[in-house]
This record gives structure tokens, sequence and C-alpha cells, in this order.
């Protein structure tokens, strides 16, 4: 993770989450697996996604309450794949 991904995205989501917005941090594993990271393996691709949600938890990004939601990408796709 590079520091406007770690930094830069905590100091940004704290500061909307302080005044009261909600916000969405979509984890893209589905679009990883789709460019081979990680060898296109789903499970190693979302332990990378763990990963990164603790450096943000590490850096201070204000997890408390309701106001930040991760949302994985092959969760909604595959939810949808119907339609």
């Amino acid at each position: 993770m590079h520091i406007a991904q770690g930094v830069m995205k905590t100091i940004n989501v704290n500061k909307l989450t302080s005044v009261g917005c909600k916000v969405k941090i979509w984890i893209v594993d589905w679009f990883a697996q789709l460019n081979n990271k990680m060898g296109g393996d789903l499970n190693k691709i979302q332990t990378v996604g763990e990963y990164l949600i603790e450096i943000w938890k590490a850096v201070g990004m204000n997890l408390e309450g309701d106001n930040v939601e991760f949302l994985w990408s092959s969760k909604e796709i595959n939810s949808r794949a119907h339609e």
C-alpha cells in the first residue's frame, strides 16, 4: 500500500465521517482476479483485501459505528449474476 492509499485515504475518510457522512469503500477483489493478481487465486486476493483493511485500522481510520462500510466486488457481482 502506498501513502495515498493508506494515510491520505484515512485522513479523508475521517474528515468525511466526522461531519456525518457515510463512506463505502470497495475492495475490488473480483477485478484483481480478472487481472490475475496473486495468480488469480480469489482466496489470496481476499486475504490481501483484509490486510488493507487492517492497515487502515492501524493508521487510524475511524471504523466505529456504521459510517464506513467495506464492500467486496466479488460478493456483489456473484450475488447478482442472474441479472
